[in-house]
């Protein structure tokens, strides 16, 4: 049986994957990670929510909550599998939505990508943009002290203040210059969790 995305005008059918599991959310531990009614830990692939302490952390949470909590979800994990702290990556669908692009939508979730969930920025980027232009959830804040120019490792999908640490190494022909913070996120990267961009 195909899933729709709730996508709005780009609604389009997503077959069913063999290696999809349907199960139920239990639990959830913050807006981009719940635990499923046998125990298991899953990450939402491809998005990243705010910390516990960071504003939105609690409506993100909530809103994660009011979307799958104790319903009927079906999870797709991404070729990776597993993060480094065991959680299952997946694709998260509750009836006809896909998760990850309503957290995203609401302004709760930036993109957050590996090389084994890069396929989702196609699918997250156009939701991403929108809810920056219409500065919903974290989007409306103030930003961080603007740089004169970030930078990007060839490959990677974080971007850097030019005095991050993480940078220390890197060779020097695989850094990328970027004008502007709004420039990175359009790209579809993350900001690096050292300097905080």
């Amino acid at each position: 049986m195909p899933f729709l995305l709730g996508c709005g005008r780009n609604e389009q059918q997503l077959p069913k994957r063999e290696n999809s599991v349907e199960t139920k959310a239990a639990e959830v531990l913050d807006g981009d990670t719940f635990r499923t009614n046998n125990g298991k830990k899953v990450r939402i692939a491809g998005i990243d929510t705010p910390e516990a302490g960071e504003k939105f952390h609690d409506e993100a949470k909530a809103y994660l909550s009011s979307l799958i909590f104790e319903k009927e979800i079906s999870i797709k994990p991404i070729p990776a599998g597993k993060d480094r702290y065991g959680r299952t990556l997946a694709e998260v669908f509750v009836d006809t939505t896909n998760v990850g692009i309503a957290m995203i939508k609401r302004g709760y979730a930036y993109l957050y990508l590996f090389g084994d969930d890069s396929y989702l920025k196609g699918k997250y980027l156009p939701f991403l943009i929108e809810a920056m232009k219409q500065k919903v959830g974290i989007w409306g804040l103030q930003p961080p002290k603007p740089e004169t120019y970030y930078i990007r490792v060839k490959g990677s999908y974080r971007f850097h203040r030019p005095y991050c640490p993480s940078l220390k190494g890197a060779n020097p022909k695989n850094l990328k210059r970027i004008k502007t913070r709004l420039e990175c996120f359009e790209e579809g990267l993350s900001p690096c969790r050292n300097c905080r961009p």
